[in-house]
């Protein structure tokens, strides 16, 4: 049995087993706060105030992918490419294929009927919105994830055919530029069908290019926490200031509420930082244990599955309310028809933080 201690944790959170934990915790809390974030934060703040989970959560994600991109992946790019299919869209369809087929017996009982089990939803609409079989709605991000993965290799490879060197900072304003595109053309309405694939990606290129960069210049991350937080937490009030709250989005369905370009990239990049920070200070900590490790190798199960973890959880609230005493007030035609229904004992929302522990565990 291999034992890492803490003292094995370098700075930056790196073990002398090439390990970077501080990005295991920043994937571990990701990824908790997409699960929260579907079911109403899980009935507690974690800084929801100045950093709402949709401002950054799914750029979070998009950033540490960036993060590790590497460079080497561009003397294959073929390889490369098979690699991503094989680990992100092949598992994507398995798992499509398996909620098709739940969904198909579960309907015979009265569940969402209208969820339609075909040929379509089992094949294109993954690629087009990925909320087909409502149970897996979440697993929509893996199509842009792919896409980001394949735009940026192809761009850096034909700079490299071209013999010509990328200056990253220049590579990330083009993606800016793009991500620019993709909110307008939100605003002006094309945000449906094959336009809603073209906004996310371009809304997520970004994130990508700017996690490149922080991997080249990690180094420089040294700067004292308290300033650090200062900054990020005087500019969010800034921003709260001016707007009322903290802008938020949903990048699922590429609505961006604003005709503001800029503004759903420098909130994101405000949440990113601060949670960055908060992972690196809580790495000594917790960075190499079991439950954090275990949340970070399989964030991509969990996106998937976590829905139907609710669904599970608010089964077991049906069977009490059907054989007990207990959760009379079970709402029974939505708990059949609306996945965003959530029993709460009593109306009290820090139940749903059952929600979010099913959701994970499942």
């Amino acid at each position: 049995m291999c034992i890492i201690t803490h003292e094995m944790v370098k700075q930056c959170g790196k073990s002398t087993y090439n390990v970077n934990y501080t990005f295991k915790v920043l994937y571990a809390l990701g990824i908790m706060f997409i699960v929260m974030g579907h079911c109403n934060n899980g009935g507690f703040s974690v800084l929801n105030e100045f950093f709402p989970f949709y401002t950054f959560h799914l750029g979070l994600f998009v950033f540490a992918s960036g993060y590790f991109y590497n460079q080497e992946n561009e003397l294959n790019v073929k390889q490369f490419i098979i690699k991503k299919f094989k680990k992100l869209i092949i598992p994507l369809y398995l798992w499509n294929f398996f909620y098709g087929f739940v969904l198909h017996i579960i309907k015979i009982y009265g569940f969402f009927p209208e969820v339609h089990v075909n040929l379509e939803n089992l094949l294109l609409t993954p690629i087009i919105h990925g909320h087909q079989f409502v149970l897996n709605l979440a697993g929509w991000f893996v199509v842009p994830l792919f896409m980001i993965h394949i735009i940026n290799i192809l761009i850096r490879k034909s700079f490299r055919i071209l013999n010509v060197e990328i200056n990253e900072f220049f590579f990330f304003g083009i993606m800016l530029l793009m991500g620019f595109a993709g909110v307008t053309l939100s605003a002006h309405g094309y945000n449906k069908a094959w336009y809603l694939v073209l906004d996310r990606v371009l809304y997520f290129l970004p994130f990508y290019a700017l996690g490149i960069i922080y991997k080249k210049y990690e180094k420089y991350d040294k700067i004292d926490n308290i300033k650090y937080f200062s900054v990020i937490l005087l500019l969010s009030l800034i921003i709260i200031y001016k707007y009322g709250s903290m802008p938020s989005v949903i990048p699922s369905w590429a609505k961006f509420y604003t005709s503001n370009v800029i503004k759903p990239f420098y909130t994101c990049m405000l949440g990113i930082a601060f949670w960055l920070r908060i992972s690196k200070i809580l790495t000594p900590a917790i960075g190499n244990s079991r439950t954090i490790n275990l949340l970070a190798n399989n964030t991509y199960t969990i996106m998937i599955n976590h829905l139907a973890g609710f669904m599970i959880l608010k089964t077991v609230f049906a069977i009490l309310s059907k054989y007990t005493k207990y959760c009379s007030n079970f709402d029974l035609v939505s708990y059949k028809t609306n996945i965003w229904y959530f029993y709460l004992p009593h109306n009290l929302s820090q139940f749903l933080v059952l929600y979010v522990i099913t959701g994970i565990i499942f």
